[in-house]
């Protein structure tokens, strides 16, 4: 997320799921201004105690104004969407003209997705309700709102992995990505907000 969105001082970001703002955190520390949102007021609170500007809302009905940002996050919140379509275009919505969009979410198709799903049948977790996604479908949701999509993924460890596979983490995720990048545990995608006048790049 950092190469995609190249964080620097001044620059305005929101996080749509915020959650305790551990991850959005780092952000913040590279000189970024980070708004962020979140359902759980919980959440909020401990959001707000790491400093974070966080307040309640959900990624359908974000509580800010048009062409607020420079960047829009969302990490791991749009599984959790009833309305996909409508979440990214809210994420649009709130974005400054040309401005980076980008969503990571949870790979259906991976051995961690696999393992939730799994888990889930035996046990009652908060993934039971999520939607998981294929490479595929997120490039295919992504194009459908933003130009200049490109999607990758990262995490290409099975759940527990031994130590040998961890002493060799950076070359294993180095090969994921070069030769199985619709099968990374996490997929990122970003795309660029389209201009209202001139033209625009259709995707697939």
């Amino acid at each position: 997320l950092f190469e995609l969105i190249n964080p620097s001082p001044g620059m305005t970001m929101l996080d749509i799921g915020i959650g305790t703002g551990l991850f959005t955190l780092e952000f913040s520390r590279r000189g970024v201004s980070v708004s962020g949102i979140d359902p759980s007021e919980k959440m909020i609170a401990i959001a707000r105690k790491r400093g974070l500007n966080a307040i309640r809302g959900e990624g359908e009905h974000i509580p800010f104004p048009d062409n607020s940002f420079d960047v829009v996050l969302s990490m791991t919140s749009m599984e959790f969407s009833g309305l996909p379509d409508r979440f990214v275009s809210e994420m649009v919505r709130v974005a400054r003209p040309s401005a980076a969009i980008v969503v990571a979410v949870l790979n259906l198709i991976s051995p961690w997705g696999i393992k939730r799903r799994i888990k889930g049948l035996f046990k009652e977790n908060i993934f039971n309700s999520a939607h998981f996604y294929t490479f595929w479908e997120l490039k295919r949701l992504l194009w459908r709102h933003l130009s200049l999509v490109n999607v990758t993924s990262s995490v290409f460890f099975t759940p527990d992995p031994p130590g040998i596979l961890l002493e060799r983490a950076e070359a294993i995720e180095h090969f994921g990505k070069k030769y199985f990048t619709p099968f990374g545990s996490l997929l990122v995608g970003k795309g660029i907000k389209k201009q209202k006048v001139g033209t625009t790049i259709e995707g697939p």
